[in-house]
């Protein structure tokens, strides 16, 4: 793929791509928007292919699929405020991609190579970072590899967090997605992840911030050694150094502090919050000077000009910003009203009724990002159009993506009482992520116990079963037959009729 090519009908690529362990990234304009935004494939393909031909070299894992479709729900769910927001996703001949917010900056590891912050500066990336961890940790996720190299300083001065392709979501029944390999990166990992802990806590995280800290305040690692096993030993047995014992004259709360997150014992270290409280009287005041040799870019900007590192988007005011460039630019315009929305999904359904969603289809997946938060996730509107969105993702054929969102609807709508609407939605998230789990899995051993507790549920709702959802009993049940199920699908689905 080169520069000046369109991809999906709608970004334009504008430059030659970065590789990394994880898939190719490209930049792009969306031409609907003018917006730039970031092109992130799952395969790595050869130097000399095309990403739409990735698939011909190497097929994709189901561990892959799932580690892609984890990073996508996290965009989805704690895009903005220091994380790059989601803009699209789909598959492409097979091929996954997902499209973000592009944020015009440069990584914390390639800052430091070539930067020596001060404390103050070194206090604002923290701190920032800190105020992000703390919305991700209260939203049940560990993002479980932090380190420079996943934290971008934009050209505001803002920090943003990225690469969620192993963050782990707080419920007992996730799975790491590793492929057998504790997950984080050499240097950073916490003691209790590199032990094989599969359910950390956002202490974690946090030794991953304490290790960023020393990093950036020392120069050095926290542990060096002649091989990954002795530094991974290290940071298991080994107490941290201090930084004041490497540094003469640093504030003695920073080296405790940093002490503190540094802590073998994951129930002693701060939590975010804390830690972000203790580092504020380091900060920078509004109408303090610009650090001394110049910073580019300068972490300390959003503090001293007063917008501060908790603005939700890049922010327009009216106080200094002539040297301010904006890490995205977006279209002010309000979000749909529910007529709107209401139709666009009938047209949905329409559609797929006849086999064919088309671009409604497509139009609904943006709309249900603008309206998703303001409304709140269990909206009757946006759990319907949540469905239908997960229906068009499985009708695409990407069972993982499709999965993935049935699942999480199945957790939002939990306990929802029998006989109402919100119960006849629960039940068809969980037949569709029943049968999303047979190609997932290549195998019916498991889908077919889920699948045949949410018919037996709803056939207690007989005579008033509703009609749609009996509709994808009926529909999923001929995936079962086929997998030797045929006997008990049949007397399952025998007398299941809709009201």
């Amino acid at each position: 793929m080169e520069p000046g090519q369109v991809f999906a009908g709608q970004f334009t690529i504008t430059h030659t791509p970065k590789r990394g362990g994880m898939g190719t990234v490209y930049r792009a304009k969306d031409l609907t928007t003018g917006q730039i935004v970031a092109v992130k494939f799952l395969l790595r393909p050869p130097h000399d292919s095309a990403p739409d031909q990735a698939d011909r070299f190497r097929r994709l894992g189901a561990v892959e699929l799932k580690r892609f479709e984890r990073e996508r729900q996290m965009h989805e769910q704690l895009g903005g405020r220091g994380i790059p927001r989601l803009i699209a996703y789909e598959f492409r001949g097979g091929l996954p991609y997902l499209v973000t917010e592009f944020i015009d900056g440069k990584n914390l590891r390639d800052f430091l190579e070539s930067h020596r912050p001060t404390l103050t500066a070194t206090a604002s990336i923290i701190v920032q970072l800190l105020q992000i961890l703390e919305r991700v940790h209260a939203a049940g996720v560990v993002h479980r590899d932090i380190k420079p190299h996943n934290i971008i300083l934009a050209d505001t001065g803002e920090v943003y967090l990225v690469d969620f392709g192993i963050a782990l979501p707080g419920d007992p029944d996730a799975t790491r997605h590793t492929e057998g390999r504790t997950p984080g990166s050499l240097g950073y990992k916490a003691p209790e992840i590199i032990l094989g802990e599969r359910h950390p806590t956002g202490a974690a995280d946090i030794y991953g911030v304490g290790c960023t800290a020393f990093r950036s305040v020392s120069g050095d690692l926290v542990f060096t050694g002649a091989s990954d096993h002795i530094i991974e030993q290290r940071h298991c047995e080994t107490p941290a150094p201090r930084l004041d014992a490497r540094i003469a004259g640093l504030p003695a709360g920073l080296a405790d502090l940093v002490a503190r997150m540094l802590d073998k014992n994951p129930s002693v270290r701060p939590s975010a919050s804390d830690a972000a409280e203790a580092l504020a009287p380091l900060l920078p005041k509004p109408g303090d000077p610009a650090p001394d040799p110049v910073l580019d870019p300068d972490p300390t900007l959003p503090f001293r000009t007063g917008i501060g590192a908790s603005a939700a988007t890049p922010a327009t005011t009216s106080g200094p910003s002539r040297n301010r460039r904006p890490v995205v630019r977006r279209r002010g315009s309000r979000g749909p009203d529910r007529t709107a929305f209401q139709t666009l999904m009938d047209e949905v359904e329409r559609e797929a009724a006849e086999g064919d969603p088309g671009s409604p289809a497509e139009r609904l997946e943006a709309m249900l990002n603008s309206v998703r938060r303001p409304w709140g996730p269990s909206d009757p509107d946006v759990v319907r159009a949540r469905l239908l969105c997960a229906d068009r993702l499985r009708y695409a054929g990407d069972w993982p993506g499709a999965g993935g969102r049935y699942r999480t609807l199945v957790r939002d709508l939990d306990g929802a009482a029998p006989g109402t609407q919100e119960h006849a939605r629960l039940l068809e998230a969980r037949i569709g992520a029943a049968e999303c789990l047979i190609p997932e899995e290549d195998s019916a051993d498991r889908a077919f116990p889920a699948w045949q507790a949410a018919v037996l549920e709803l056939r207690s709702l007989l005579p008033h079963a509703p009609r749609r959802v009996v509709e994808r009993a009926h529909e999923s049940g001929q995936d079962f037959a086929e997998w030797g199920h045929r006997v008990a699908v049949t007397d399952l689905l025998d007398g299941l009729t809709q009201r």
